[in-house]
């Protein structure tokens, strides 16, 4: 090559005498090994909790996660997805950082305000069919009068749908408001919550509506897919089981156990552990590592047609 052409290369890019940086690696052998013991005093499934750190630890005993690379969110990542290979729990996951705190701050943040709280899209189909789409479910305390206007929008709707694709769940408080429009007063609370020792731990607050009900005989239909999760499927599994809801879409992720707060480690991680789970009041079942089957399959892009079509059909 001559030098005229190594400049050009040079100057365009092409040619460097710099390696791309090597990625920092950490050894996150006492990290993991503060892991397992937490699994081991505090997952919701005892057994299975202290199943998972026994082999966990064993991995720490070899060796396996003693050269991590990556920034500190990558090695967070890859140490995620080393647990929940071993135990597969969607809430399970660390983090980088210390524990998020657990006090709301009084005004929602700018990123929430401007996903309108979670409350995407409120519409009304062809054939007074309501539309709502939330993407996720925001704390009560900034979301509830956003949400008390969308039900009035869709009162008087011959149907509705409410599309949770996508939505990884979020404030069950939330969601549980939202379930309660369309059940009647009175009607006892779907799901039951226990800890880990099997004792009966109700955190979700049974709150009621403040808003006016929809007719227990109005037709409702809830779009799932494989990104719906936590208290998504919450809402879709108790509906369905109330047989109050037509569930439309594909199978949800199967996150049904609950975290409240997270447990630091060494090294500048956290841990964020489930610790209590539901089950449904009329079966005793539970979605966790199964997810909601829905009751019309519908692939990717028409499942809100297919709703619209059903809740139609319904109307007449």
């Amino acid at each position: 090559m001559n030098l005229l052409a190594s400049l050009l290369l040079a100057s365009s890019g092409l040619l460097t005498s710099q390696s791309p940086p090597t990625p920092p690696c950490i050894d996150a052998q006492t990290t993991m090994k503060a892991a397992a013991a937490t699994l081991r005093a505090r997952y919701v499934m005892p057994e299975i909790g202290s199943e998972a750190a026994s082999r966990i630890d064993a991995r720490v005993a070899r060796g396996e996660y003693k050269s991590i690379c990556g920034s500190p969110n990558e090695v967070a990542r890859a140490l995620t997805r080393a647990v929940r290979f071993i135990l597969p729990d969607e809430h399970l996951r660390i983090a980088a950082g210390p524990p998020q705190p657990t006090t709301l701050p009084a005004e929602a943040p700018s990123d929430a305000l401007a996903d309108n709280l979670g409350i995407h899209e409120v519409s009304r189909m062809p054939g007074g069919i309501g539309y709502l789409r939330i993407s996720g479910w925001a704390p009560i305390e900034w979301v509830e009068p956003r949400l008390a206007s969308a039900m009035a929008l869709l009162r008087d709707a011959k149907g509705i749908i409410i599309d949770v694709r996508g939505n990884g769940g979020g404030d069950g408080n939330t969601m549980n408001l939202m379930l309660r429009s369309f059940l009647p007063i009175g009607a006892p609370e779907t799901q039951i919550g226990y800890d880990r020792e099997g004792k009966r731990f109700d955190y979700i607050t049974p709150n009621e509506p403040a808003w006016e009900r929809f007719p227990a005989d109005l037709p409702l239909v809830v779009l799932i897919d494989a990104g719906s999760a936590s208290a998504s499927e919450a809402l879709a599994f108790s509906l369905q089981e109330e047989s109050r809801a037509t569930i439309v879409g594909r199978r949800s992720i199967g996150a049904a156990h609950a975290v409240f707060d997270a447990v630091e480690l060494p090294g500048t991680y956290s841990l964020y552990i489930p610790e209590y789970r539901a089950e449904g009041r009329i079966s005793g079942k539970t979605w966790e590592g199964i997810g909601v089957a829905p009751d019309i399959w519908a692939g990717p892009g028409e499942e809100k047609l297919i709703a619209w079509e059903y809740l139609r059909e319904k109307a007449r």
